[in-house]
């Protein structure tokens, strides 16, 4: 099997501010143990992809940091984006540059910033997945069952199981549902039929590339033109122009939504798409009051805190439910219930010209 990895790592990790940063983003951090984020997951897939079928698709601006985290990673499979087009535009480039190496690609796409524990049972199940994939001509992911309504993800409508002897587990999917409203993820969540989609997504170049041609056509035949232009060797300010022309559109609504060949495999281990700061409860215990503290804290009283403060003390008495955030430049105090509205800081931020906080 000609299974590749394709790891997104060219986001900004807004709702990760005040320490995601334009300089240092949320998939270059070290939330947990000595390994970033992109470290982790690089780790994470080498049992199943060696480094040669490895491929990292990152921001212009963010190929040095990249290639300093991954020294042993081949210079010539970091793929860079001139500016961020959302992840269509990402899988569409990868799935390009895969296909002119090998036609009969696999690709696996990867978020650079999830946090799953049990490397092990990731790599079966991508395994099984891939299997779907090449045997199917189906664009497969992979499913996490809910433990609470959260707005924050895609909910994939689960159908029948696919008549796959060697792939058990695997579904159809009936529907993808983007980041629904909190009335309707709670529906969803009670009904059981539904699973969180968590981004990780396994189908052959050529599918992906057949999908994109029939519901993004001008983004596939953008992403043509631009790689015709990047072997011509076309000036940098040419590439910019050309990719800044495609459409901007997450590949969950370009394709996925629309497409019906999508499958499904269920997973049962632990993950975190450590996608906000209430995610830091995903990577680290709690201690009897619920209060999860990354740094030096002293408290009377509170429950259910998160703090983030690696270099002060921050003292607190009587709160709950707070996310409390100190980086020496910034301090972040913000409820639990509104984590996902932390990203608005950032265009506050660049509104005002105030850049030094970005």
């Amino acid at each position: 099997m000609n299974l590749y990895a394709t790891i997104l790592a060219g986001g900004s990790g807004t709702r990760f501010w005040p320490v995601s940063r334009a300089n240092l983003p949320k998939q270059f951090l070290v939330l947990q143990g000595t390994q970033s984020l992109l470290q982790e997951t690089l780790q994470r897939i080498t049992p199943l992809i060696p480094l040669q079928r490895t491929f990292i698709i990152t921001a212009q601006h963010q190929q040095p940091q990249t290639a300093q985290q991954l020294p042993h990673l081949p210079s010539d499979h970091i793929l860079t984006e001139p500016l961020g087009r959302n992840t269509s535009a990402a899988v569409a480039l990868a799935a390009w540059h895969l296909l002119n190496l090998d036609p009969e690609a696999i690709m696996a796409v990867l978020p650079a910033d999830h946090a799953i524990p049990d490397h092990t049972a990731f790599c079966d199940t991508l395994q099984l997945a891939a299997a779907v994939a090449q045997q199917r001509d189906m664009l497969m992911t992979l499913g996490v069952k809910p433990t609470y309504p959260a707005t924050g993800y895609g909910y994939i409508n689960v159908g029948e199981a696919l008549d796959i002897p060697e792939a058990q587990g695997a579904h159809q999917v009936i529907q993808f549902t983007e980041k629904p409203e909190a009335q309707v993820a709670s529906a969803m969540v009670e009904s059981g039929h539904y699973l969180w989609n968590c981004g990780i997504f396994i189908w052959r170049a050529a599918v992906i590339a057949r999908e994109l041609q029939t519901y993004l056509p001008e983004l596939w035949a953008g992403i043509e033109a631009y790689g015709a232009s990047w072997q011509a060797g076309a000036s940098a300010e040419d590439l910019y122009r050309q990719y800044a022309e495609l459409p901007s559109i997450p590949i969950d609504k370009g394709v996925l939504e629309r497409s019906p060949h999508v499958g499904v495999v269920p997973v049962s281990w632990s993950w975190s798409d450590v996608g906000s700061w209430r995610s830091l409860s995903d990577l680290h215990p709690a201690d009897e009051a619920g209060n999860v503290v990354v740094g030096q804290h002293l408290d009377q009283g509170s429950t259910d805190l998160i703090v983030y403060s690696p270099d002060k003390l921050v003292a607190t008495c009587g709160l709950s439910n707070l996310i409390i955030v100190q980086t020496g430049d910034v301090i972040l105090i913000c409820d639990k219930a509104h984590d996902q509205e932390v990203k608005d800081f950032v265009t506050m931020l660049q509104q005002r010209g105030q850049t030094q906080y970005l």
